[in-house]
């Protein structure tokens, strides 16, 4: 459904003012302090009590990021800080408690946002380093497996489909934005809990029911303890992220009113779109769009204007799926819930790249897909706040979801059963927990360095290409490389990379609105993943480059 005109509105002109460098963080992370010391001086920020206010610190500028080589810019993956320092803000302006000290929280939330701290941890691995280990191995395309280093062999070895071969060639699944490969842990959980554990949940006065009730309960909290939630029943299992998108906007839509306001940006996948678009038509709100600028990166001078008193709801990504940006959502969130406003953040293109802390973000939402971080199709969490929870009518009705039933009224179960009505996914639920317990098990902050190394190797391979566009160039980014080549049809391409074995997507992504913003339809779109290889990046930069040069 298309909203009306007048539902519609973009904050782009305000891109000619923007200046794309880490500067503008910090000027809007600077900014946004003084106000809240200034509101605070007055007498509190509105919602809480007052606060003693100590003078603003005198914050130092952003570190110059490094200097792009030849080709496009070399884009950077986010790494958490040694020890994560929690987020004050949201906190500090809705909680009926008085803060611990002079709005220290908010001050060590604006110095990190200004300091880019996960910037500062070490990498495991540096293009240097890389270098002189290949060097030293003998292995120029390998992955790398040195003792004390990210074992990429021994990650492939525990995925079956990756001894695949496609049209006689070894299988490169280079479509890991659309779905992930599973590793053999969470087949076997699956199968484990088909053929011993089967049972609906809950209720069950036997055994089965008992053991498939621990294992799915037992997932809640795997779910939990992987997001930084503060509470298992903070988790809301869904269909994927989809589906708790629309969950979220449909027990949202009913508190709007005519003239109240959506604010997405431009990066946004068609599922956090659409729903919101439906919400819009039903309700009379306005959805306003953050735009992006030609690297891909959200404008943030623009996306600060559009909020205001009516902003109802931000719902923002935490990676593009098409481009690969990282959003700054630790600060966009901020900002957002400064002016009272919720946030849901879409996390499908961020978990299985980097570690993620609800918490430390301070968003009211998080949703993921099972299928995108290595787990089974057909099964996603939601996290909400238990407030958002007890405050927010239920979506769906039936079994699971009420306490009481009377033909004349029903009173709900408690969260977060109140929003899993009927019986739920329970085997792929259990499937996502193992999918999870492995990732942490190889580890996130190591997965996140090798990903950011094989990233920086593959931006090199595919832009000394003659001819090749890369589509989003932002400065943090995961593993997606969208491009397209001058009087190649992508889908043609892709299917001359499937004769070689190699697995890629071409088309729109479900995310037009940001491809329309470099001028295209479609592209092709190779994605990354903890299994992929320098050897297979260089399969796909070799073919890619003949058919650039007409010889495949």
């Amino acid at each position: 459904m298309n909203p009306a005109p007048e539902t519609l509105q973009s904050a782009s002109s305000a891109s000619a003012a923007h200046s794309p460098t880490p500067e503008a963080v910090s000027r809007i992370a600077g900014r946004f302090l003084q106000e809240a010391l200034a509101v605070a001086a007055e007498g509190g920020v509105p919602g809480g009590p007052a606060m003693p206010v100590a003078p603003a610190p005198s914050l130092p500028p952003l570190p110059s990021l490094p200097t792009a080589t030849a080709g496009a810019p070399v884009p950077s993956m986010p790494l958490p800080a040694a020890t994560p320092i929690g987020i004050a803000l949201p906190a500090a302006a809705y909680s009926s408690q008085p803060p611990a000290a002079d709005l220290s929280g908010l001050k060590a939330f604006v110095g990190r946002i200004r300091g880019l701290d996960h910037l500062q941890m070490p990498a495991v691995l540096t293009p240097s380093s890389v270098d002189s280990l290949r060097a030293a191995t003998g292995r120029p395309g390998g992955g790398l497996s040195l003792p004390g280093m990210f074992d990429v062999n021994a990650v492939r070895r525990d995925f079956p489909i990756l001894q695949e071969r496609v049209n006689g060639k070894p299988l490169a699944w280079f479509d890991n934005a659309a779905t992930t490969q599973k590793p053999q842990a969470v087949i076997d959980a699956l199968s484990s809990f088909y053929a011993h554990d089967n049972s609906n949940i809950h209720r069950g006065a036997h055994t089965l029911a008992a053991r498939a009730t621990d294992a799915y309960e037992h997932s809640r909290q795997t779910v939990q303890r992987f997001l930084g939630a503060a509470s298992p029943d903070e988790i809301i299992f869904v269909r994927g992220c989809t589906e708790g998108i629309n969950l979220v906007a449909n027990i949202l839509a009913p508190s709007f009113e005519r003239g109240d306001e959506i604010v997405l940006t431009e990066l946004e996948h068609h599922a956090n779109i659409v729903p919101w678009q439906m919400v819009a038509a039903r309700t009379g709100a306005v959805i306003r769009v953050a735009p992006i600028d030609d690297r891909g990166d959200v404008i943030l001078e623009a996306y600060e204007s559009l909020l205001g008193p009516r902003t109802k709801i931000v719902s923002l990504s935490h990676a593009s799926n098409s481009l690969g940006t990282i959003l700054p959502v630790e600060l966009m969130t901020a900002l957002a819930k400064a002016r009272g406003a919720r946030v849901l953040v879409d996390g499908a293109q961020s978990v299985s790249h980097f570690p993620v802390d609800v918490r430390r973000i301070g968003c009211d939402f998080y949703v993921f897909s099972g299928h995108k971080i290595f787990g089974p199709t057909g099964i996603g969490a939601v996290f909400a706040t238990a407030e958002a929870q007890a405050a927010l009518p239920p979506w769906q009705g039936g079994g699971n979801m009420i306490r009481d039933v009377t033909f004349a009224h029903t009173t709900y179960a408690d969260p977060p059963a109140k929003f899993e009505a009927g019986t739920p996914n329970i085997a792929d639920a259990i499937g996502m927990g193992a999918a999870l317990d492995y990732v942490v098990q190889r580890g996130r902050e190591q997965i996140a360095a090798y990903e950011h190394e094989l990233l920086h190797y593959a931006t090199g391979r595919l832009t000394a290409i003659d001819g090749l566009r890369l589509i989003g160039t932002a400065r943090e980014k995961v593993g997606v490389l969208s491009f397209v080549i001058p009087g190649h049809d992508v889908v043609e391409i892709g299917k001359r990379l499937d004769r070689e074995g190699i697995a890629v997507r071409a088309g729109h992504h479900c995310a037009q609105p940001s491809l329309r913003h470099f001028g295209v339809e479609a592209t092709v779109r190779p994605s990354l993943a903890f299994y992929n290889t320098h050897a297979e990046i260089d399969r796909l930069a070799d073919a890619v480059a003949a058919m650039a040069r007409g010889r495949l």
